[in-house]
């Protein structure tokens, strides 16, 4: 324990480092390929024979069509490095071993073994064969071939070809149940080998570094040695099929695509074929289909390839998955029964299948199929990896733990097992609270003055969730109360960078503390109870929809029901885009959560979400939400859902909510009719006459300059040599629109003509304010201004100011209650509402008001003090007592705060009262 704490104590801030500084870098896929110039060097060496020369282009995939006439055997290599294995597993005159590789994986696994038989019993042979024989479920025979093959492997590898085959026997061994996890370190001296001191320019070598480091959770070390090997050779299709893997599986559809146009390209370079499809590249855009939550169109990808190609094992495993999350068991049998007639025994149908139904939330199904793929392959860790990702994602924290150290076991050098095991090992230290409905982890120290005043307040929470959505989960809903960022981080994602404060897997809430602290360990303050709402609303609907929620829908279910108003800066945002047409629709806000392609399109899709909610509740009412999410429980998708409740297709239903949104700006106040710039063109058309008659005065004058110099009467002259400072162009204005300074006396015209036109009206209060206009005037002015604009708080700024600085600042509760509310991270409102309700004797708002501030920054002993006396002063003793056994946490040196503690315990001892 203490041991594993110091790696990744280590670990984690050097992960941070490296993962982010290669995401700034560059993107996973590259955004275009060139040769590097060390390749480029290589090629134009002088002494180079023509022969040699091609065979260097071959390899570095810079051919032509002559190259491959000069070079023997260049079109199998070159069709084997495209990835374009049909045009080479019948080819009698192919090398054996490529024609083996061909056959397996195309899933004609027993004829690649017939022709390895006849093939030698060179090290490379030997190392593929040990291959097939894993496909084939001959894992004893695979681990004894696999061992001669290392075993005849120099400790210091003499060729690259001779290298690649070492690193192919031992994961073999690996896979199969041989060997010793500290192979994996064996496979990378043996490629860092290969790299520094035998050929610095070969791609295949980069290629298998960053698969293997990839396939331990490393994208920030594997994803640099792949873009190094895209470098070696643009055209090797294997690395831009495991790139584009990686993009559909962490969202990155542009980076997905690009990977797939990519291998399109290199199969019409190398087939000869301007039309034809990548089998890789139209797996790819399936992955990319499932993740966008359209497995119909998966399928039908995969059912176009799988009738050109039968038997390929990963397309076949893949339409496995693609059945699973179609929620079609029998169809999914059937899938996984014809893998299995081509890989028998094998793992990675069921692998899939559970890594998809793992992303759909499906976690008992998802766990069922991990574990059969552990069956198969018990000593393939990465099953036993997602299975505890699996379990700690439901919330199952015990079988998770034994599933990681299983993994960690097996693969000890995979960075996100290790991170979550060492996160699980954590929680066994939390302690844990109960209530009806919840059960609260927390570590134990500081955190408690957070922790142990949440679940009453959960309580009530829970009894308004569960009526507006009219569903209670089957179970206790855990929440796990983070002590800062990277703890969090890695109870979500199984690594510590992650972007939020707070994440829902449906019956486990992993949530922050709200703390101010150093970026790397806190994000700040915040009302936990406000962000549970959200979350909680998430853990309902995903128990009622069986997590088959569209994802958008889920987000827009939770934002509507946190029960705050929109910032003003939110409805402006809506607004923009309403008149610019760049709402979503309802197919692009799924993915503005995951992979937004604009700055503030995850936030817009948060608000726009919640606004079509907004929309189906004023439309049809709030029983539609229901009703949609119980057909979401069986099954169906959202574009036969949403007919079915609302009557109207995905289409109509897109372009009614533009229609109401339109409406609802125009009562915000931010569509004006006329609008501010149309109201300044008025201004410039008044003033047109003139701007035209100083325009045409001044070429007149031009003219006159011209006449003078052609009649030979001076030399050219600048044009304000006569003196007249309006010659000179540089004092002209421009001939552009230039933005239109309204004066004071347009001003006041225009509103006499748009009296409640919200734009004039906030100018001219700003106006009136930075002036020192009367107050009964900007009070009028006000008035006219919150009933045409009623989104914008500013005026409850204004007036809150003036009531504080005047004679009655209680008065400015209310305005200071609107400005709370819409307040995320800034307890000053709070403590102000509750110190002027105090001095007013209205203790209930007090202590709300206290309440609110303290749970925004419960780590502050004078928002403690501030909560108890009002909890006094208000009779709720029990909240008094909590604050004041908060205090005697926060300052343990005081011994007041245990006097003051002893005092309130003596009266609710008298009053028979127990623990809140």
């Amino acid at each position: 324990m203490t041991s594993r704490f110091g790696i990744l104590a280590f670990l984690i801030p050097i992960w941070c480092v490296v993962s982010s500084a290669a995401a700034q870098r560059a993107p996973m896929v590259p955004m275009e390929s060139s040769p590097h110039p060390l390749v480029i060097e290589a090629l134009d060496a002088e002494w180079l024979t023509p022969v040699e020369r091609s065979g260097l282009r071959v390899r570095h995939g810079t051919w032509t069509p002559e190259d491959l006439e000069l070079v023997e055997g260049a079109a199998h290599a070159v069709a084997m490095r495209a990835g374009l294995w049909h045009r080479i597993a019948d080819d009698a005159d192919a090398a054996p071993r490529i024609r083996a590789i061909a056959l397996t994986r195309l899933g004609r696994t027993p004829e690649a073994l017939e022709v390895l038989d006849d093939a030698g019993s060179d090290v490379p042979t030997l190392a593929e064969k040990a291959a097939i024989l894993l496909d084939l479920g001959r894992s004893e025979e695979a681990i004894d071939l696999a061992s001669l093959v290392v075993e005849r492997s120099p400790e210091t590898p003499e060729s690259i070809e001779g290298a690649m085959a070492e690193v192919s026997a031992l994961e073999t061994r690996l896979l199969a149940g041989g060997g010793d996890p500290r192979d994996f370190e064996r496979m990378l001296d043996v490629l860092g080998a290969a790299r520094n001191r035998i050929d610095r320019l070969d791609p295949d070598v980069r290629l298998r570094e960053g698969v293997l480091l990839l396939g331990r959770g490393n994208p920030g070390e594997g994803v640099p040695a792949l873009h190094e090997a895209i470098s070696f050779d643009p055209r090797r299709a294997e690395t831009w099929r495991v790139l584009g893997t990686q993009a559909a599986r962490t969202f990155d559809f542009d980076g997905a695509e690009r990977a797939a146009a990519a291998l399109d390209r290199i199969a019409a370079v190398a087939s000869e074929d301007s039309e034809i499809s990548h089998p890789d590249a139209t797996i790819i855009r399936a992955r990319v289909a499932m993740v966008r939550n359209d497995p119909d169109l998966a399928a039908s990808l995969l059912d176009d390839l799988l009738e050109r190609q039968p038997t390929r094992p990963d397309a076949l495993a893949l339409r496995a998955a693609v059945a699973a999350i179609r929620y079609d068991r029998q169809e999914e049998s059937d899938w996984l029964a014809r893998h299995d007639e081509i890989r028998p025994g094998g793992s990675g149908a069921w692998w899939e299948t559970g890594r998809a139904l793992a992303f759909d939330r499906q976690y008992e199904r998802a766990a069922n199929a991990f574990r059969e793929a552990i069956r198969r392959n018990p000593r393939l860790a990465e099953p036993h990896i997602d299975l505890g990702m699996n379990q700690m994602q439901d919330a199952r924290d015990v079988e998770a733990r034994v599933s990681l150290e299983r993994a960690v076991e097996l693969d000890p050098y995979h960075k996100r097992a290790a991170f979550s095991l060492f996160l699980l090992e954590e929680l066994d230290e939390f302690e844990t609270i109960e209530s009806e409905h919840f059960i609260l982890r927390y570590r134990d120290g500081v955190d408690e003055v957070v922790a142990l005043g949440m679940l009453g307040p959960l309580e009530a929470m829970h009894e308004d969730l569960a009526m507006r959505f009219r569903h209670e989960p089957d179970r206790k809903t855990v929440i796990e109360l983070m002590p800062d960022h990277q703890f969090f981080g890695v109870r979500i994602t199984g690594m510590p960078a992650i972007h939020t404060i707070a994440a829902c897997t449906g019956p486990l809430i992993a949530i922050e503390v709200p703390r101010e602290g150093p970026p790397t360990k806190h994000l700040g303050l915040f009302d936990w109870l406000r962000v549970l709402r959200h979350e909680y609303a998430h853990t309902i609907t995903l128990s009622q929809t069986g997590n088959r929620i569209p994802h958008w829908f889920t987000e827009a279910a939770a934002v509507s029901i946190e029960d705050v108003p929109r910032t003003y800066e939110t409805c402006q945002q809506l607004a923009q885009r309403w008149r610019t047409g760049t709402l979503f629709n309802l197919t692009d806000i799924n993915f503005a959560f995951v992979r937004p392609k604009r700055p503030g399109d995850r936030a817009m899709a948060y608000a726009q979400g919640a606004w079509i909610v907004e929309f189906m509740n004023d439309r049809w009412g709030p029983d539609a939400l229901v009703d949609l999410l119980e057909l979401y429980d069986q099954g169906i998708q959202e574009k036969d859902a949403i007919p079915r409740i609302l009557g109207v297709d995905t289409d109509a239903f897109q372009a009614d909510f533009l229609a109401w949104a339109g409406e609802r700006i125009a009562e915000w106040g931010l569509d004006p009719d006329p609008s501010l710039d149309e109201l300044s063109d008025r201004l410039r058309t008044t003033d047109s006459v003139a701007v035209q008659a100083m325009v045409e005065a001044r070429r007149e004058r031009l003219r006159r300059i011209a006449d003078r110099v052609s009649a030979g009467i001076g030399e050219p002259r600048s044009v304000g040599d006569d003196g007249d400072a309006s010659m000179d162009p540089s004092s002209w204005p421009s001939l552009k629109r230039p933005p239109l300074a309204i004066g004071d006396d347009d001003l006041e015209a225009m509103l006499q003509e748009h009296p409640s036109h919200p734009d004039l009206l906030e100018l001219r209060i700003r106006r009136g304010l930075k002036a020192g206009v009367a107050e009964e005037e900007i009070l009028e002015l006000i008035d006219r201004y919150a009933k045409a604009r009623p989104v914008d708080p500013f005026p409850h700024r204004v007036l809150a100011r003036q009531a504080l600085d005047g004679t009655e600042p209680e008065t400015a509760i209310p305005h200071l209650k609107e400005l709370d509310v819409r307040s995320v991270k800034d307890p000053s409102y709070a403590l102000e509402i509750a110190r002027l309700s105090r001095s007013s004797r209205d203790h209930d708002t007090a202590l709300a008001a206290a309440e609110r501030a303290a749970r925004m920054n419960a780590y502050d002993p004078a928002t403690r003090e501030l909560a108890a006396a009002c909890a006094i002063e208000a009779g709720e003793l029990v909240a008094a007592r909590r604050h004041i056994a908060a205090l005697l946490v926060l300052e343990p040196g005081q011994v007041r705060h245990q006097r003051r503690l002893d005092a309130i315990e003596r009266l609710l001892e008298r009053d028979g009262v127990g623990t809140d």
